[in-house]
């Protein structure tokens, strides 16, 4: 065989096999028995996401959101598997093995949204495995009860990290940075604390029906010590299992 091919046949199977998605007898239904929530913050490290001056980063408000929902959802007496805990850069198969190494549990990326058109707003929220439209359809109903806020639905979307999920998984886009109003909220503790508490109620409900969850007061996020060394990714209050760490 010719040395290009033996080059190019690697490569497409790799292709392929980054397009694959996960078959029906693969999947599980953990969405009333989920005892473990893995809590995804979009991008990180040299991934900023979407940055616009009207707000941060799109890694630093998916981090912050993260960390909120992780603290109340430990609070709801859930475990909890963070995909990174700091400003760390993860791949999105990385992401996946985190998510599908987790037994009996649900998966739901935080995210921020981006548009040129600076008008857009509003909050949107997607799944892949339809044992996952009911969640994403929850989220999305408790953060249309944001005050002003715009419903922009709950789609399906291959998007990696909910496609190849072998658990109920969702993606949740926060808002739009490009949009002035939503940058700025954005950039609000308080705003932020608000969106981590809305995904918290539905995740709560999602489990153990109405009416159920109490929004505990939530201490103020500590800022790492300076001069300290970033953990490894996943460590922290929700470790990630120990042969993924490495990844």
């Amino acid at each position: 065989m010719p040395r290009s091919c033996r080059i190019i046949l690697p490569l497409v199977a790799l292709a392929l096999a980054s397009c694959q998605t996960v078959s029906k007898e693969q999947l599980k239904n953990t969405s009333r028995t989920f005892n473990t929530v893995v809590v995804d913050a979009g991008h990180g490290g040299k991934d900023s996401g979407a940055y616009r001056r009207s707000g941060p980063a799109e890694k630093t408000a998916t981090l912050d959101v993260a960390t909120r929902l992780s603290q109340k959802l430990r609070e709801s007496q859930f475990k909890i598997v963070m995909t990174r805990t700091n400003d760390t850069f993860i791949p999105l198969d990385t992401r996946v093995d985190i998510e599908n190494a987790t037994p009996n549990s649900i998966f739901v990326s935080i995210h921020f949204n981006d548009s040129r058109r600076r008008g857009i707003k509003g909050f949107e929220t997607y799944f892949y495995s339809p044992y996952s439209a009911e969640l994403a359809q929850r989220v999305q109903n408790k953060l249309c009860t944001i005050p002003k806020a715009v419903n922009r639905g709950v789609h399906t979307a291959n998007f990696r990290v909910i496609r190849k999920a072998v658990y109920p998984a969702i993606l949740v886009e926060c808002g739009y940075l490009s949009n002035r109003t939503e940058g700025y909220e954005a950039r609000s503790e308080d705003y932020r604390e608000r969106l981590a508490d809305k995904i918290a109620e539905a995740i709560v409900e999602e489990r153990y029906g109405a009416g159920v969850y109490r929004a505990a007061s939530t201490a103020p996020l500590r800022a790492p010590a300076p001069n300290t060394l970033p953990a490894p990714p996943g460590e922290g209050p929700g470790l990630v299992p120990r042969t993924l760490r490495d990844n």
